[in-house]
Parts: structure tokens; C-alpha cells; sequence
């Protein structure tokens, strides 16, 4: 909200009496009031319900400014009210910004606001104040499950081609090495059709939590499709990549349900098949997912969990 400039004193209260308005009583958003020198003159109950105060801690008392987390928060608040780009002077849509609460929790809000004018002068201004909180908490939460495998928890197929993209574009500008490692679980077939499909998905979740207990904080996992995952390495050559193989085989090996234990002793050897490809100069990012998809299928022509470098 915005306190008036270059006018006349005026007393505390509004020309209109805002505080018995039974509109912004009974408001369910948020509504406070200030006068031109920027102290607060209403404070509806919505408002003490979303910041911890109450209407007599801040009535009269209170400076607008003070629910801002800083003062540079205010003066852009002030601004825009001001700014003809902003439509029409003197007021505010939709403007998103954040309050503090008497905890000191930052909330972020929807500010909507416009000056009160009297017999021709501006003598305040009133915000309509919208708690944004459980809204960006559900764009989160939609915006997690949109790049997320439900199964497993690594990031899913589409949110791959996007980060590689950007990951293809900074090791180019720093010159630093990508490299790409695609693997899959041998038999994979066997485990749905012996032990079915509920099985199926414990052993891809497996794998899953076998790629993320030794992802480092820079690198990405992804379920590709099926039982066939990725992970990129940045700022690591295909050589450094192996130490990753390694220590992934080792959790795989050690920490194999006991289901899959009893398949491999059964039948068919339960086990993972690895490629690993480097990111030549200016090579297309589909070319580069081939070589390491190649690479992983040269894999499965050898003994169970090898690791295959791409050309």
C-alpha cells in the first residue's frame, strides 16, 4: 500500500470510517487501512488472523512499513501505486509481494490496494491483502509431480530431455565434461512374469533408491521409460563415471531384496547393465542418449552388472 505525498495534515483516521465499515469486517481476505503518513487505521480480523496481531496492537500504533520484510518492499509498493503503467494512478492489482507475521514468518501475499480520496484529497489508501501460501504450495506441488516418476522418486522422462538441454549448454559456455550413464536391470521380464507386478515396481523402486543414495548434490536421476533409468554427471569425464558405476553395482548387490535374491538363485541372474557416454563438442543431444543407450545394450552381451564406454 502506498501513504500520499505532498499533502496537507490530516488527523489519523480515514475520511471515511473504515473501521466500522461492515464490508471489511466481515471481509474473509485480509483488509488494512492506512492513513496518508502510512499508519495503519484499519485492521480487519482476517488480518489478525494472518499476521498475529490485533486490531488494538495496530490501529494508530502501527507503521505499514513495518509489516514489510524491508523498507525497499514499501517504497516499491509505494511506486507502483504511483507508476502510469500500472493503469490507472493510485492503485494496484494483483501486486505479489510478502508480510511478516508477528512470529517473524515471511507470507506471501496478493496486494491489491487503491487510495481513499476526500472532498477532492487523498487522506490514505486500502489494501486487500490475498494469503498466497497454500496456492504456491500446490503450484509446487503440481510443478514436483510434473517432472517426477511416482514409482521411483527420480525425476521422470520429459523433465530429462529438458535438464540435459541445459546441462548440454553449460559444460559447453565452462567447458566442463557431461557424461551421461544409461542403465537398465537384466531379466527385468522374469521378475513381472515369475513374481508379478507388484514385485516388478519394488525392484524399480530399488533401483531408484539404489541411483539417489549415491547421486551427488549436482547430479541428476531419471526414470527413462520402463525399467531403463539415467543419470547425468556434470563437471565428470566417462572415466571419473565409473567410480559411480562401481559404487552403484556395490548397493545394488549388497541391498538387493530378498526376492530377487531367491529369482537369481532360482532361474535367471538378477543384475544391471551399464553404459556410460561423454559429451563430444557441438554433438546433438539425441546422439549423445544414443551412444550411451548403444553402449548400454553392449552390456547385456557380457556378464551380468558391466559397465560398456561409448565411442
Amino acid at each position: 500500500m502506498a501513504d500520499s505525498r505532498h499533502l496537507p495534515d490530516s488527523n489519523n483516521t480515514m475520511g471515511v470510517d473504515l473501521i466500522n465499515n461492515e464490508l471489511a469486517l466481515i471481509c474473509p481476505d485480509p483488509v488494512i487501512g492506512i492513513n496518508r503518513d502510512g499508519i495503519i487505521t484499519l485492521f480487519n480480523p482476517a488480518a489478525e488472523q494472518l499476521l498475529g496481531y490485533s486490531s488494538q496492537e495496530m490501529v494508530g500504533k502501527f507503521h505499514i512499513a513495518q509489516l514489510y520484510p524491508s523498507p525497499e518492499s514499501a517504497r516499491e509498493i509505494k511506486r507502483l501505486m504511483y507508476q502510469d503503467d500500472q493503469g490507472e494512478k493510485g492503485q494496484l492489482i494483483s501486486h505479489k509481494t510478502n508480510l511478516l507475521s508477528k512470529n517473524g514468518v515471511s507470507i506471501p501475499i496478493q496486494l491489491s490496494a487503491c487510495v481513499v480520496v476526500e472532498q477532492g484529497e487523498e487522506i490514505g489508501s486500502v489494501g486487500f491483502f490475498r494469503d498466497m501460501t497454500e496456492r504456491l504450495a500446490l503450484e509446487r506441488s503440481l510443478k514436483h509431480m510434473s517432472i517426477t516418476d511416482s514409482l521411483t522418486g527420480l525425476f521422470n522422462q520429459r523433465h530429462f530431455h529438458s535438464v540435459l538441454g541445459q546441462e548440454i549448454k553449460r559444460c559447453k559456455r565452462h567447458q566442463h565434461p557431461l557424461t551421461l550413464v544409461c542403465l537398465d536391470m537384466d531379466h527385468f521380464k522374469s521378475v513381472n512374469d515369475k513374481l508379478g507386478h507388484v514385485e516388478g515396481d519394488h525392484a524399480l523402486r530399488f533401483i531408484g533408491e539404489a541411483i539417489c543414495s549415491i547421486l551427488r548434490l549436482s547430479d541428476f536421476g531419471f526414470r527413462y521409460g520402463g525399467d531403463e533409468f539415467m543419470v547425468l554427471l556434470p563437471e565428470t569425464a566417462s572415466q571419473s563415471a565409473a567410480s559411480f558405476t562401481n559404487r552403484l553395482i556395490d548397493y545394488f548387490d549388497n541391498n538387493m531384496p530378498s526376492t530377487l535374491i531367491d529369482l537369481a538363485r532360482e532361474s535367471e541372474a538378477v543384475a544391471l547393465s551399464i553404459g556410460i557416454a561423454q559429451y563430444k563438442d557441438d554433438e546433438p543431444a539425441n546422439v549423445f542418449v544414443k551412444r550411451a543407450d548403444l553402449a548400454m545394450y553392449q552390456a547385456k552381451k557380457q556378464p551380468g552388472n558391466s559397465t560398456v564406454l561409448a565411442e
